[in-house]
């Protein structure tokens, strides 16, 4: 057991289990370091206060939350320690209860926080080039497609039937490359931290159902059945419609990509007291434990994936998106038996007395 502890205290990067019943049975010397406390007076504490010690490091855009679910999460933390500033990488997994703590019932977690600042830093110069590369792309693409667009409607005289059919191989080429010139800016934004978000009070249930609707086209040639599931009205949040929405149309269209034909990819909305939740669960491949720890990284994309297309950057995107929203993001999923990607977002603070009302209903799945 000693051997143990000090071959986990020697690790560089912070190590904090907590048992199955949410209290801190081990945080290892690097982490106890970074806090400015003795490792022992930790254990024992719960989560929540645990928490607090976190919180006076963390910015309070990435104030520590242990209540992920028994399954995989990572996000990205900013750490201030005086004039200081780090950036930390959280991952979380389920523990099984013999390593949570000897002997207890239940599965506990295991938070490991990887310093992560000199990649976060190279990062930041190469989406800032990547930023500046896309938007130069971006306008001659836009003039080609362009250009093909009105060729292939008639506007420069007839065309032969082999002409037409090279303009609309060069036109479903066009959009490619607009999609993914686009996603790209997105994800150098996010990554520089440039991303605006224009911020209103709103239901998701409206944004889900905007998101179906984008998303049907595709689903009905393959016979995909899509339906949004909300048991209760939903709180209210504050967040950008025109980003959840892409957020839920990203997921939606991953889970129809992978669906069966006559499956049906449901996107369940549901709340608590502080978060609206929105699953988008689908009954396709699944996929494989190994992989989920990777899913929502950059060109991450599985084998299955590849076959059937796409740039493996829309979770990356999607995931960017949600911690922009100061929410998370995890997915659920066993091969053979289809993914469940979930995230949540933080309910918005009542209005002051001084704003207005906020007017309309909820639509309705």
């Amino acid at each position: 057991m000693m051997a143990e502890r000090n071959i986990l205290d020697s690790l560089g990067s912070g190590l904090l289990v907590l048992d199955a019943h949410d209290r801190v049975s081990f945080v290892n010397r690097t982490l106890a370091e970074m806090l400015h406390v003795s490792a022992e007076e930790c254990v024992g504490h719960s989560a929540g206060e645990f928490a607090v010690v976190m919180a006076r490091f963390a910015l309070p855009a990435a104030l520590p939350r242990f209540d992920w679910p028994d399954s995989f999460g990572s996000r990205d933390i900013e750490w201030r320690d005086g004039e200081t500033l780090r950036f930390f990488r959280e991952d979380s997994a389920p523990l099984a209860a013999g390593m949570a703590a000897r002997g207890s019932a239940g599965q506990g977690k295991v938070f490991a926080y990887h310093d992560v600042s000199h990649e976060k830093a190279v990062d930041r110069m190469k989406s800032e080039f990547i930023a500046v590369a896309s938007h130069e792309l971006r306008t001659p693409m836009t003039s080609i497609k362009g250009s093909v667009d009105l060729i292939l409607s008639g506007f420069a005289g007839e065309t032969s039937p082999e002409m037409q059919e090279l303009l609309e191989i060069a036109q479903k080429s066009c959009d490619r490359l607009v999609r993914l010139v686009n996603d790209i800016l997105d994800l150098s934004k996010i990554e520089a931290g440039q991303l605006k978000l224009n911020l209103e009070r709103l239901d998701v249930t409206e944004i889900a159902v905007r998101a179906i609707c984008a998303v049907k086209p595709l689903a009905d040639k393959t016979g995909v059945r899509l339906r949004v599931y909300r048991p209760l009205p939903l709180p209210i949040v504050e967040a950008d419609p025109d980003r959840i929405e892409q957020a839920i149309t990203n997921l939606v269209s991953n889970a129809v990509k992978f669906s069966p034909p006559n499956a049906e990819v449901v996107v369940e909305l549901s709340s608590d007291n502080l978060w609206v939740q929105c699953a988008v669960c689908d009954q396709g491949v699944g996929i494989a434990e190994k992989d989920l720890h990777r899913i929502f990284g950059k060109f991450q994309q599985l084998s299955e994936g590849r076959r059937r297309g796409g740039t493996g950057l829309g979770l990356a995107i999607t995931r960017g998106l949600i911690d922009e929203h100061r929410g998370s993001i995890w997915v659920e999923s066993r091969v053979g038996e289809g993914s469940r990607f979930i995230f949540r977002l933080p309910i918005a603070s009542p209005p002051s007395p001084s704003a207005p009302a906020l007017a309309g209903q909820a639509v309705k799945p």
